[in-house]
């Protein structure tokens, strides 16, 4: 799909449409050698309070399973990860491009009777990753379960602090903290990929060199100052024929009479 993407072969229809996207991206990060790759990016998410996503341990283990049809809702990604200590972290990540949340909370309904379309979306994720079931369906071993985490993923500059906070405020039935939902951008991909210096293999160069190209076509880059090259050019010398006195009024004392006729009747 990147190589597609990349040479103009995807329909213009669907260039914005955030599956795909979310496709090209975060699923070619299941191809590299490492899950340590992917670890960069997720720990440059970030929660409400500024702090960074964490693990105990290097991750040894990420299984990625898109569009996971829960009980209600259908998150963009799930995440199993498996830590070098032996301990496990479910992750979900709602990807956004260019629309915002799909459902907000109507709150001029009872909540037992609002509808999944009456619910916000990621109160609604938020809910459904804490079940039993979701639990089971990714097989975690809920007593190696370390920790949940809900990251946003969005194309906003700035943190999304009002929809964020909307989301926490109305997940409902189950403890969580405000804390545990993180905020990504598109263009903070970009910038961990670019600033990788070591890789483990050829292949993995290649196909995060174009994953950056990617990001940069669809322009999802921060913008790192101007990058052309600037020389130092040596001294302009300006002379001048006349004195420099010459271009001021006290210059010319002798004002001659200007002889001036008006081409028309006087009288007109």
């Amino acid at each position: 799909m990147i190589v597609a993407e990349l040479n103009g072969k995807i329909p213009s229809a669907l260039q914005n449409y955030e599956d795909i996207l979310t496709s090209s991206v975060i699923g070619l990060f299941q191809y590299l050698s490492s899950p340590t790759y992917f670890q960069k990016v997720l720990e440059s998410c970030v929660n409400i309070n500024g702090h960074q996503l964490t693990f105990d341990s290097p991750i040894i283990e990420c299984n990625f399973v898109f569009w996971p049809k829960l009980e209600n809702s259908e998150p963009d990604v799930l995440l199993q990860v498996k830590t070098k200590s032996d301990s496990e972290f479910l992750i979900c990540i709602e990807a956004k491009y260019w629309s915002d949340k799909s459902s907000y909370e109507d709150q001029s309904v009872d909540l037992q009777n609002r509808t999944n379309g009456q619910r916000d979306q990621l109160a609604r994720e938020i809910e459904d990753i804490h079940k039993d079931n979701c639990l089971r369906y990714l097989n975690i071993n809920k007593n190696k379960l370390n920790s949940i985490a809900m990251i946003y993923l969005t194309n906003h500059t700035y943190l999304p602090k009002q929809e964020i906070l909307e989301s926490i405020l109305h997940v409902n039935g189950i403890v969580f903290r405000k804390e545990q939902l993180y905020w990504l951008t598109w263009r903070e991909i970009h910038n961990t990929i670019s600033n990788l210096r070591s890789f483990l293999t050829v292949q993995d160069l290649k196909l995060l060199t174009d994953l950056q190209r990617l990001l940069e076509k669809k322009g999802l880059q921060s913008f790192n100052g101007f990058q052309q090259h600037v020389e130092i050019v040596s001294e302009i010398n300006i002379t001048y024929n006349s004195p420099l006195n010459s271009y001021s009024w006290n210059y010319y004392k002798d004002v001659k009479k200007l002889n001036w006729n008006y081409g028309g009747n006087q009288n007109e």
